[in-house]
C-alpha cells in the first residue's frame, strides 16, 4: 500500500522513525551535517505487511531556472530501510512519480539533489543530470550546491545556465 500524506500530519512517532532511517543513511555525510534542510510538504510511504519498505519526501516550491519561475516537486530522501533493499520497492514508487509530479501535483518538473553514485538508478526513471550551478539559501547566505542535480521533465530535456532553489535545499 502506498500512502501520500502531508508531512505536518504525520504522527511524531512516524516522523521520528523516518528521521532515524535518514540519519542512519545520510547523517555521517559532511554536506548533510553542514547544511540546513527544508521541511518537506509531502511524504510518500510504501508499506508491505504494515512495515515501511520505502519512502520519500517532496518539497513543493517555485524555483528559478535562468531567471524563469518554475513550479517544481523537489524529491528528497528516497530511502529503503536496509532489510528491504534489493527487492524493488523504491523502483515501484519511482515508476509512479511522473504521474504524481505532473498530474496530481501540477508541477512543471521534478528536481533531485543527488549523490553521483545514484545517478544511474534515477536515470532508469527518466531523471537526467543537469550541469549548471545550483544556488540555495542558508542562514549564513546564498550557497552553491556542491553535488549533482537531476531533473525530471515531461517532454524534452532542458539545458540551463543557473538554477536558484529560492530557499533551503531538500
Amino acid at each position: 500500500m502506498i500512502e501520500i500524506k502531508k508531512y505536518t500530519e504525520l504522527s511524531e512517532k512516524l516522523r521520528n522513525q523516518l528521521s532515524s532511517y535518514i540519519e542512519d543513511e545520510f547523517g555521517h555525510i559532511p554536506i548533510v551535517k553542514e547544511t540546513e534542510w527544508e521541511t518537506p510538504n509531502l511524504t510518500i510511504i510504501f508499506y508491505d505487511n504494515e512495515q515501511i519498505v520505502t519512502f520519500y519526501n517532496i518539497v513543493l516550491r517555485e524555483i528559478s531556472i535562468d531567471n524563469k519561475k518554475i513550479k517544481i516537486a523537489g524529491l528528497n530522501n528516497v530511502m529503503t530501510p536496509k532489510e528491504f533493499r534489493g527487492m524493488g520497492y523504491a523502483s515501484i514508487v519511482l515508476r509512479e512519480i511522473e504521474n504524481l509530479i505532473f498530474t496530481s501535483l501540477s508541477c512543471e518538473m521534478g528536481l533531485l539533489l543527488c549523490a553521483d553514485a545514484l545517478i544511474p538508478f534515477y536515470e532508469k526513471f527518466n531523471w537526467y543530470k543537469i550541469d549548471c550551478p545550483v544556488y540555495f539559501e542558508q542562514s549564513s547566505g546564498v550557497k552553491l550546491w556542491g553535488a549533482s542535480t537531476m531533473l525530471l521533465t515531461r517532454d524534452e530535456k532542458i539545458c540551463a545556465d543557473k538554477i536558484e532553489l529560492n530557499g533551503l535545499p531538500w
